[in-house]
């Protein structure tokens, strides 16, 4: 071979060599990936679900429906709990006096009931649960009551508890009550066409049972819920019971009150839980017991 050949051949020799030695770093495993670096996990947050509770004891079958609160309501959830168990443990007990031992398995009680939270201001939180009992009568026996809870002190609140001077606020919504209610019933009442003589002995009965469901007592006041919307309060609503204010065919009655029939009668601590303007609030502390 010429000697004049041998740097080519030197040269081609390199470049194989070269090119085998890529070859062979591509042919090596790929490093492993680098681990991302770790964060700080934070908690799941827990968001309430609504419950339903269904269960059979002491020839009751109950269906309660209870829902979603965040942990700073957990008063007014076991509020709503312990009248759930009182009105379970209540028609347990009229199942024993009207019906017989041998038929309560076959012909079991029943309660529904179904909590709901009616109304949420800056201080309070309301529900009202609403429901019936069954227990062998001729007519299921309804259900409502309300829970009030104030967010600062945790505590559920019955009426009397905003008061200072109890009386004075009772007089002052039991005038209300009627005023707002007896035209709406008269109303309902004319519009059935009744003979003159069978429309005023319905009309009399009417005032009866209106006059005597809101006399200014705690009880005939017992059930009310704080009126408002994420802000201060702006009055409460009564609600009555059927047959309470007016027949039973009539149905629960509520009446909805400013916050200025009532507002002289606060206690100091809850004053600024409810939003009155300046010349109602000048016109409480005169004449708390005005009628607007």
């Amino acid at each position: 071979m010429p000697i004049f050949l041998q740097p080519r051949l030197r040269a081609a020799t390199l470049c194989g060599l070269a090119a085998s030695i890529a070859l062979g770093a591509c042919s090596q495993p790929a490093p492993p990936p680098t681990a991302p670096a770790t964060t700080n996990l934070q908690p799941a947050v827990v968001v309430p679900v609504d419950r339903q509770d269904v269960s059979r004891r002491d020839s009751i079958e109950s269906n309660v429906h209870y829902p979603a609160l965040r942990e700073e309501l957990a008063p007014l959830d076991r509020a709503m709990h312990a009248y759930a168990d009182a009105q379970k443990a209540a028609l347990a007990e009229r199942m024993r006096d009207a019906v017989p031992a041998t038929e309560r398995q076959e012909r079991p009680g029943r309660l529904d009931l179904d909590f709901t939270v009616a109304t949420q201001t800056q201080d309070f939180v309301s529900a009202i649960a609403d429901g019936q009992g069954e227990f062998g009568g001729a007519h299921p026996l309804p259900l409502r009551a309300t829970f009030n809870q104030h967010l600062a002190s945790g505590r559920i609140v019955a009426l009397t508890d905003l008061f200072s001077d109890t009386e004075a606020a009772l007089r002052a919504l039991s005038v209300e009550a009627r005023r707002r209610l007896a035209p709406d019933l008269e109303a309902r009442l004319r519009a059935e066409n009744l003979p003159d003589k069978v429309l005023a002995e319905r009309e009399k009965t009417l005032h009866t049972l209106l006059e005597e469901g809101t006399e200014p007592k705690a009880d005939d006041f017992a059930a009310f819920l704080v009126d408002g919307v994420d802000g201060k309060a702006i009055g409460i609503t009564l609600i009555f019971p059927p047959a309470q204010v007016a027949s039973y065919a009539e149905g629960p009655q509520q009446v909805a009150v400013p916050a200025r029939i009532f507002y002289a009668e606060l206690k100091p601590e809850f004053r600024d839980a409810f939003a009155v303007d300046r010349d109602d609030m000048d016109a409480a502390s005169r004449k708390p017991f005005a009628n607007p």
